[in-house]
């Protein structure tokens, strides 16, 4: 707890010693409503009224008649118990030594005082200080409330159990007795650590020694009773200390939970089943899908050979029941790869390889590929960009992918004599790709599903549905999973717009990929949750810290304060942060190791700099799926500002 205001008295003969000493606090403590009164001698100090309300005394040695130790002596007749610093001359040492034994916090010699060393004093004795009477008030509180603390202790139901750094039993109550099914007598002579599963022994010892340092700490064990059953349990443990704030005893609250553990077994059994059911419904859809396409690829070659009348001639009749065959075999092959990969999605078995290229010529190729189908329905299609395009950083297979499948659906709802633009923005780090149609448009309610799996909106536009209803769905999983966005604008009657956003290839992107690379591999699993560390200058104008050597050497801090080989920590140098990812961990535990992380961080050495501090800033952790389902959103959340004007 910070310092607000002190009261201090100076007791000095020597009016320039006091006057410095003045200087030295006001320059120690800017920022604390500082009251200093200055006595020179004890007569003078003794007629000074209400001397108990002087949170600290600062009493040079010799005083004129008197000696410090006097001083010291005459403010305990009077009942002064605030803190007391020494100030001493040269070979004064021995005598403040003794002085010190008498009840100084601190003895100081004047030829070495500064401002820092005095301040620093005054804080460590004024908080020690503090400490203790709030300590003194507890015990007190304590003593007084012994009974009413014995008949809660033993009416509880949870656990009570006492024992001392030696792990000896000193008390424990009837309930912890019920649970391992002792009596009294046998647990008094048991030791915790005797009773707790063996493969749980060092886990509980690591837990005690991590009280000892931090004075508390809750954690789950399992302990065996008489009988010989498993008992999971969470364990409560604090630290009780003396006067001297040396730890004496843990005092230990042991909750039985068996129940709920078995509920969570039998909860994790029925998800593994669910998740075992899930698997092969994918894999049997994969399966299908994919045996599909041999037999589709034999029929359409076999119809395409007779087209170009290599079996012999036919009417155009046949022709065109044999074109229309085509056309449905393209739909149906379509459909399958539709399935195959939303299949492939939901077992992240897609594989996504970011690499920089340049987009221009893949936007070029796939607009002359669609050109001759909106030609067949008299539609004009523009790709209209000029300007020069920087190096992107994304899958180009998944990109082509994704524009095909935009391309399709504008052409398939625009009417003739329409027209589908396709156009570029580029900002410092995106490029946004936009295709616009002279549709329909969606109604309101179709722009907030338009991306759902399975649904459609032809039914709604008054127009027959085609397709499956997962080509939007497909494309913005594939966007999203390359750092991306896929969003839609529409106005009713006048068309739709659809825009997605690809990195510019830079480091940033780089980092960031890795990022998804890692979370969709961690996807798998039910929850995982997310820190973000950033080091800043301690300075008022706070900035990201980018210094390589700096993050790297708190990055092996951070691995080495991390318990689980399961955790996974990411350097991001462009962005000047350090990423920790929590697998299995829901978000109130990850505050858990937020905590710990910046408990042991800011005691890192490398935070100490002559003219500035370094500071090691945090952000809430974050889950998955509650906060965000891909780095980007769970880093900068759901709402990150789009790349360019929406559509007027």
């Amino acid at each position: 707890m910070g310092i607000k205001s002190l009261k201090i008295m100076i007791v000095d003969d020597e009016q320039d010693d006091a006057v410095l000493t003045t200087r030295y606090l006001k320059k120690g403590f800017p920022n604390v409503n500082l009251t200093i009164n200055h006595a020179t001698t004890l007569a003078e100090l003794e007629n000074t009224p209400k001397l108990s309300r002087y949170d600290l005394f600062l009493i040079d040695y010799h005083l004129g008649k008197h000696t410090g130790l006097e001083v010291m002596k005459r403010l305990k007749k009077l009942e002064v118990s605030s803190p007391v610093i020494l100030l001493t001359g040269l070979g004064d040492e021995r005598v403040a030594v003794n002085a010190m034994k008498e009840g100084a916090r601190d003895y100081l010699k004047k030829e070495t005082l500064s401002s820092e060393i005095l301040c620093n004093s005054i804080r460590y004795s004024i908080n020690l200080f503090r400490a203790e009477k709030r300590r003194e008030k507890a015990e007190r509180k304590l003593t007084r409330n012994e009974d009413k603390y014995r008949t809660i202790i033993d009416t509880t139901t949870e656990g009570y159990w006492l024992f001392d750094l030696n792990l000896r039993t000193i008390d424990l109550n009837a309930a912890l007795c019920n649970m391992l099914g002792y009596t009294r007598e046998e647990m008094l002579k048991i030791k915790p650590d005797a009773i707790v599963q063996k493969e749980k022994q060092m886990s509980f010892q690591k837990a005690l020694d991590s009280t000892l340092s931090t004075s508390q700490k809750v954690f789950e064990s399992t302990l065996i009773t008489k009988s010989g059953k498993t008992l999971h349990t969470i364990i409560n443990a604090t630290v009780l200390r003396n006067r001297s704030g040396i730890p004496r005893q843990i005092f230990t609250l042991i909750t039985d939970i068996n129940k709920q553990k078995a509920m969570e077994t039998a909860l994790k059994k029925a998800n593994e089943a669910l998740k075992k059911v899930d698997m092969m419904k994918s894999d049997f859809v994969a399966n299908v899908s994919h045996e599909l396409r041999t037999p589709l690829t034999s029929i359409k070659n076999a119809i395409g050979i007779l087209i170009k009348g290599k079996t012999g001639p036919f009417n155009e009749k046949q022709e065109h029941f044999l074109k229309m065959a085509v056309r449905n075999i393209d739909r149906l092959a379509s459909l399958t790869n539709e399935v195959l990969d939303l299949s492939k999605l939901e077992a992240r078995k897609i594989n996504i390889q970011p690499v920089a290229f340049q987009i221009s010529p893949l936007i070029e190729g796939i607009t002359h590929l669609f050109q001759v189908q909106a030609k067949e329905k008299e539609i004009r299609l523009n790709a209209d960009f000029t300007q020069v395009l920087p190096t992107i950083y994304a899958d180009p297979n998944r990109v082509e992918q994704v524009l095909c499948n935009l391309l399709s659906n504008a052409l398939k709802f625009t009417p003739k004599n329409g027209q589908v633009v396709l156009s570029l923005n580029v900002t410092s780090k995106w490029v946004t790709i936009d295709i616009a149609d002279t549709g329909p448009g969606l109604l309101p309610e179709d722009q907030i599903r338009v991306f759902e799996r399975f649904y459609q909106v032809g039914d709604s536009l008054g127009q027959p549905i085609q397709g499956t209803g997962l080509g939007l769905s497909i494309a913005k999983e594939l966007v999203e999973m390359q750092g991306g966005t896929l969003e839609v604008e529409s106005q009713l009657g006048k068309g739709s717009r659809f825009y997605f956003k690809l990195p510019v290839y830079s480091d940033e992107a780089i980092e960031m990929a890795k990022l998804e690379e890692t979370i969709r591999s961690l996807q798998k699993s039910s929850i995982f949750s997310l820190i973000v560390i950033s080091i800043q200058s301690g300075k008022i104008n706070t900035t990201k810290i980018q210094d390589k050597n700096i993050l790297r050497q708190v990055t092996d801090s951070v691995r080495r304060i991390l318990r689980l080989d399961s955790d996974l920590v990411l350097t991001q140098l462009s962005l000047g942060q350090i990423i920790c990812l929590l697998p299995e961990t829901s978000k109130a535990d990850a505050a858990v190791v937020k905590n710990r992380l910046q408990r042991f961080l800011n005691l890192y050495h490398c935070f100490d700099k002559e003219d500035d501090t370094l500071l090691p800033v945090f952000t809430e952790p974050v889950s998955y799926p509650e906060d965000g389902e891909t780095g980007r959103e769970l880093i900068f959340g759901r709402s990150e500002p789009h790349s360019q004007p929406l559509l007027k």
